[in-house]
Order: C-alpha cells, then sequence, then structure tokens
C-alpha cells in the first residue's frame, strides 16, 4: 500500500511513504459432506451413511519483495473427516481421516532460485480412533507422531503470473522422531519397538511441492515427501483438486497415496502401497494478504 502526502505548494519536497508488507498469510477453511440414502427394500441392498469433512489450512510467508535472500514460509493444517458407523454397535461414528501437520521451511539464498535450508514437518491426530466393535485404541493424539528435521538445499521458483508454484528441498542430513506415547496401542505398527515410546533414525529426505492455478476457480495442489534411513524407504504424496463453483461453495478431489515398507500391516495385493480418495462438496472459505 503506498500513501502519498504531498502538498501542491511543496514542489519538490513532497514526502512518500511505503507500507512494506513483510509478511503474507493465507487462510483456506472448508466443510463438505456427502449423504447416502438407502431405503430398507432396495433391491442391492446397502446402509445409510453421512460423511463430513472439514479442512483448515493456514499458511505464512516471509515477502521475498522485499527479502530477496531470505526464505521462511510455515504451513499448519488441521483436517478431520467422521462417517456414520451403521456397523458399529459401540459407537454411532467413525474417524475416517484425522491428521494435524506443520510443515517449515527456512532457507538462506545461495544462488539463482537455490537456498541453503532447513526444514521441518511435525504431524499426529488429535482424537481418539478405536477399531469396529471393540473398545480397542487403533490411533490417538502422539499415537503416531512424526517430527523430521532436514538440512540441505531448496529450489525454489514461479510463473511470471505466479499461477505456478514449484518448491523441492533435498535434505542429505535429516532426523526422524517417531512416537507412541499411549500404552493402549501397539507401538510395533507405527515402527516404534516394543516398550517404547519413542524411536530415533537418522537419514536423509527430500519434499517438493507444486501449486499450479488453471484458471480463476480450479487449483492443483501437490505435496510428495520423501525418507529414508537407508533401510527402509517411505513416501507420502498428497494431490488435491479444489473448485470453487462460488466465493463459499467448492467441490474437492483429494488423493493420498503412501508407500511405507516398514508397515506391519501388508497384503498381498497391496504390499506396502495404501490408498486414501476423498470427493466432496460444501462450504469454503479464504482469504489472504494482497502482495505489494
Amino acid at each position: 500500500e503506498i500513501t502519498v502526502n504531498k502538498d501542491l505548494t511543496a514542489g519538490p519536497d513532497a514526502s512518500v511513504e511505503l507500507k512494506r508488507k513483510h509478511w503474507m498469510h493465507t487462510f483456506n477453511g472448508a466443510l463438505q459432506f456427502s449423504q447416502a440414502y438407502v431405503s430398507p427394500n432396495w433391491y442391492q441392498g446397502g446402509n445409510n451413511n453421512l460423511n463430513m469433512l472439514a479442512n483448515l489450512a493456514y499458511n505464512i510467508k516471509l515477502n521475498q519483495a522485499f527479502h530477496s535472500n531470505l526464505m521462511f514460509e510455515t504451513n499448519v493444517q488441521y483436517k478431520l473427516g467422521i462417517n456414520n458407523a451403521p456397523d458399529d454397535e459401540l459407537r454411532n461414528y467413525s474417524i475416517s481421516d484425522d491428521i494435524f501437520q506443520v510443515i517449515s521451511n527456512f532457507g538462506l539464498k545461495a544462488f539463482n532460485h537455490w537456498y541453503y535450508s532447513v526444514s521441518a514437518v511435525f504431524k499426529t491426530q488429535l482424537l481418539n480412533n478405536y477399531r469396529k466393535n471393540t473398545n480397542d485404541l487403533a490411533a490417538a493424539i502422539l499415537s503416531p507422531g512424526e517430527l523430521n528435521l532436514g538440512v540441505g538445499m531448496t529450489y525454489s521458483t514461479s510463473n511470471k503470473k505466479n499461477t505456478i508454484k514449484f518448491n523441492a528441498s533435498v535434505s542429505p542430513v535429516s532426523y526422524n522422531l517417531k512416537t507412541c506415547i499411549d500404552t493402549k496401542i501397539d507401538p510395533v505398527q507405527f515402527n516404534v519397538p516394543i516398550g517404547k515410546k519413542f524411536h530415533n533414525e537418522i537419514g536423509s529426505n527430500a519434499e517438493l511441492t507444486l501449486t499450479w492455478k488453471w484458471a480463476s476457480n480450479i487449483e492443483y495442489r501437490s505435496r510428495l515427501f520423501l525418507f529414508t534411513n537407508y533401510d527402509y524407504f517411505l513416501s507420502d504424496w498428497e494431490n488435491t483438486i479444489s473448485f470453487n463453483i462460488n466465493r463459499f461453495l467448492s467441490t474437492q478431489i483429494y488423493v493420498h497415496l503412501r508407500y511405507d515398507s516398514s508397515s506391519e500391516i501388508s497384503n498381498n495385493k497391496w504390499k506396502y502401497l495404501m490408498l486414501k480418495e476423498i470427493l466432496s462438496f460444501g462450504f469454503s472459505y479464504a482469504f489472504s494478504t494482497k502482495q505489494k
């Protein structure tokens, strides 16, 4: 924002005050639903179902228009999916998705689009999740939990119209902490040794993020995270396509692919590959700081 204080009689001594926006903020919130009703005599059978997906995302980053040699960005996201559970005799609902995630990246410019960087990723779920028709906990807060810290280089670029943004971080040295603090949950399924609540690892990681605005109301976001301790390999690939119908209504397709060669849960068909897909429709709201 530029404010010009000018006295027409003052001549060349007129002053110009530039109000800089050093931090750029973006918030996105969505509450989406899917519902189905099946009459008791429906010829194919089936169950009534109601699903809700809440998604909150906040982004803050340093305005590189005024800090061209520095890079700082943090993303905070919480996603919660709940659906009714007609097959569960103990509960009326089940949790299909519950993840709280913080991703930070700090960099000091090296050359061109490259930065020396330090990255941090933390994620866990916040609510208790139970196995169907039992009181056995499947997951809880910090069970599992994961913290990854990496040191390396980051490549960051965007096109002139700012419709495509791409970041690639490579950390040859990476520290990974896994947690399972709830004693009612088997820690082995999260690669934490029996009788332990924490497991430390040293390895390498990489993260690639892409934001591509296909049109004024259609956006594609992708994040690929890779980690290895040279004994096992882990990858998370999240893809989201958002279609905004108007200011408050949107449709979203979310596809999450995960590969974990250390997982205890495997079968002949999927092996260590896991897939989650969600198609939702509902209310959304967003605001952001305009760059000056």
